[in-house]
Formats: structure tokens, sequence, C-alpha cells
């Protein structure tokens, strides 16, 4: 297997459109720095949703989720 982070991430978003609204979901593993919380790890997945695309600034997390990547 190859080398992963020791936490899977996982955020549903809900973002308004001209259209109504559309649903993004972003996932991965990731290995949280030292000392950090579930906040800081909910803001820098937020934060890089929007730096993707600055339209998401108005999504609203519908869901989030991190947990030890080992089972």
């Amino acid at each position: 297997m190859s080398e992963q982070g020791t936490h899977f991430i996982f955020m549903s978003l809900t973002v308004p459109t001209p259209q109504g609204f559309m649903t993004l979901r972003r996932s991965g593993a990731v290995t949280p720095p030292q000392g950090a919380t579930r906040l800081d790890m909910f803001e820098v997945l937020r934060q890089q949703v929007i730096a993707e695309d600055p339209s998401h600034a108005e999504a609203v997390v519908i869901a989030f989720d991190i947990q030890p990547n080992e089972l």
C-alpha cells in the first residue's frame, strides 16, 4: 500500500448557484501538525476549497469528519 496520512478527512459543502445549488465533496488522507485541533483542520480544508475557486467562499458546510486513518 502507498504511504498515506495519519487521518482521513471529509467535507461536504453546498454552494448557491444561479440554477439553485451545487454540492461539493472533498476527502483525503492528511497528517495534521502537532497540536492541531479538529477546528484547525476544518478551517484548513475549507480554505483549500475556497482557494480552488473563490466563488465557493459562500459555501455552507453540511458535513465534516476527521478520524484516524488506521483500521
